[in-house]
């Protein structure tokens, strides 16, 4: 009986992997004609390891007709069988993401100061910290909600805790526009959108 097993065990494997392949050329599939649709690029992974960014021109049965990117600015019509794409992703309309760079424009640590201390939260959504402020005015109100709930006693208890808070936030407030203005010395890296399509972008801002 064992050697039954060991004679059908290869043949078990085989088709299983059959059935993977033939799924993922079936998700593959897919993929190209969503792309097709939207006439969006994509990148593709092939089975030899090369990876291109292409555009879909026409799909068939059991291939693809391309146009793919092969340099910086070089592009190229070509066609390839299903079989030779090992995974794909969708880029969207252009080729090159739209990202938004590291750069901010530089804070007021003074306004950011005068808005912080008679707010709590302020401060941070000025700089854009959004998060850190909703924190802050939420701690807040539950501090002041409490201590009004529960008698001036209890309201006494919460003074040293607020005061603590209030120093720390101050003090965090200020590393973070600290931390901005350095930021907006440094290089900017990205891309921007052109006239046709998305252009990488560097700009450089030195102080001398």
């Amino acid at each position: 009986m064992r050697w039954i097993l060991w004679i059908w065990l290869p043949a078990i494997l085989l088709v299983v992997r059959g059935t993977e392949a033939a799924m993922a050329a079936e998700q593959v599939r897919s993929l190209l004609q969503e792309m097709q649709a939207e006439a969006a690029w994509g990148e593709a992974v092939f089975t030899d390891g090369r990876v291109r960014s292409l555009r879909v021109q026409e799909l068939a049965a059991d291939s693809v007709a391309v146009v793919e990117v092969v340099g910086a600015l070089q592009e190229r019509e070509a066609a390839y069988a299903l079989a030779e794409i090992r995974s794909l992703r969708t880029l969207g309309p252009q080729r090159i993401q739209v990202r938004h760079a590291a750069y901010q424009q530089p804070k007021s640590g003074l306004l950011a100061f005068l808005l912080e201390i008679p707010v709590p939260g302020a401060g941070y959504f000025y700089i854009g910290e959004h998060k850190q402020g909703l924190a802050l005015m939420g701690l807040t109100v539950a501090a002041i909600g409490t201590a009004s709930l529960t008698g001036a006693d209890t309201a006494a208890g919460w003074v040293p805790l607020s005061a603590w808070v209030k120093i720390a936030s101050l003090a965090h407030l200020r590393d973070q526009v600290q931390a901005i203005n350095m930021l907006a010395k440094n290089v900017e890296l990205g891309a921007l959108p052109g006239r046709e399509a998305a252009v990488p972008a560097l700009r450089l801002k030195l102080d001398f």
